[in-house]
């Protein structure tokens, strides 16, 4: 029986009345009956106290959205524009950058309001029926009806097969549906890999409650496995457009006799997909802006991905992203 006591000190509070006795060996049916009693009275009194908790935490998240947020918030959804798009971001959200990115890359007339996640606006109920997850980035698209889209992936690539439907071609993108697997493939990498890991890295290194060491370690580490797989995707490409552009000395290049680094396309800019910039490449921008908060040098460790990121961040449609204007 000690053993058991043992093993039940370690399940959670609610599991703890729970009596591991089999009352047909007990000799007392007195004192079996009283032990009933006595464990009803506490799962009721564990019941009353886990209704109150219940009850202060919604009273807390009730008191998190104050008037002036509730009444900001409803104000846009009771008058919304007609036309153009409004993208609620926040100012510290790479995420949403990412998405601005891609509207200014595109030229589309849109509106950013960002969050005041203090005021707890990410939870006011408009937003929230348009985002269930209560997060950064969401976009509504007015001329569609006000239909609303969120997760940056999905708005990425609803902008993009927007335009390439309405103009017939979509240059940060791709009509050819080979190329536009490829440029998708990147991009989910970066949402699912490169931004999550960031993100966790982030957290543990500035945000956690405590000091996490392994696991600071464990996501900067796994951050430097994506930028290593990018470093390599970017290598070769620019292996091959040397070999291309600078075909006179293609076959010193390849005896290893001169080093690719003197080559005159050297900086040169290569991307992930294809000749142009796409998708696959500028929703790394807002992240890699940041990576050095994690203690990654990308100038130092990897080369291709600095000389990637410093042309992307020289393209106009970029900088008006990042400096928040729409």
């Amino acid at each position: 029986m000690q053993n058991s006591q043992q093993t039940i000190s370690h399940l959670s509070a609610g599991l703890r009345s729970v009596s591991l006795n089999d009352n047909n060996n007990s000799s007392d049916g007195s004192q079996n009956q009283q032990g009933q009693q006595q464990q009803a009275q506490l799962q009721q009194q564990q019941q009353q106290s886990q209704q109150q908790q219940q009850g202060q935490q919604q009273q807390q998240q009730q008191d998190i959205i104050i008037p002036e947020t509730s009444s900001r918030i409803s104000r846009f959804f009771q008058n919304q524009p007609t036309e153009g798009f409004t993208l609620f971001s926040h100012r510290s959200a790479p995420n949403g950058f990412k998405v601005a990115i891609i509207l200014s890359e595109l030229n589309y007339n849109y509106n950013t309001l960002f969050l005041d996640f203090n005021k707890g606006e990410q939870r006011a109920p408009e937003f929230v029926t348009i985002n269930p997850n209560a997060r950064v980035p969401a976009l509504i698209d007015h001329s569609n009806n006000n239909l609303s889209i969120w997760e940056s992936g999905a708005i990425i690539l609803y902008l993009c097969s927007k335009y390439l439907a309405e103009n017939g071609e979509c240059e940060i993108w791709s009509s050819d549906i080979n190329e536009q697997a490829k440029i998708n493939s990147f991009l989910f990498y970066q949402v699912s890999g490169h931004a999550t890991m960031m993100g966790q890295a982030l957290h543990f290194r500035y945000f956690h409650s405590q000091s996490v060491p392994s696991a600071v370690e464990r996501y900067t580490d796994e951050v430097r496995r994506v930028y290593g797989v990018i470093e390599m995707a970017l290598a070769e490409r620019r292996e091959a457009v040397i070999m291309e552009l600078d075909s006179e000395n293609a076959a010193a290049y390849s005896a290893g006799t001169t080093p690719l680094s003197q080559s005159r396309y050297f900086d040169y800019p290569v991307w992930l997909v294809g000749d142009r910039a796409t998708i696959a490449d500028l929703s790394f921008v807002p992240w890699n802006n940041v990576v050095d908060r994690i203690g990654i040098n990308l100038k130092v460790e990897y080369p291709e991905v600095y000389k990637w990121t410093k042309h992307m961040m020289r393209r106009p449609a970029v900088v008006r992203a990042l400096r928040g204007e729409d």
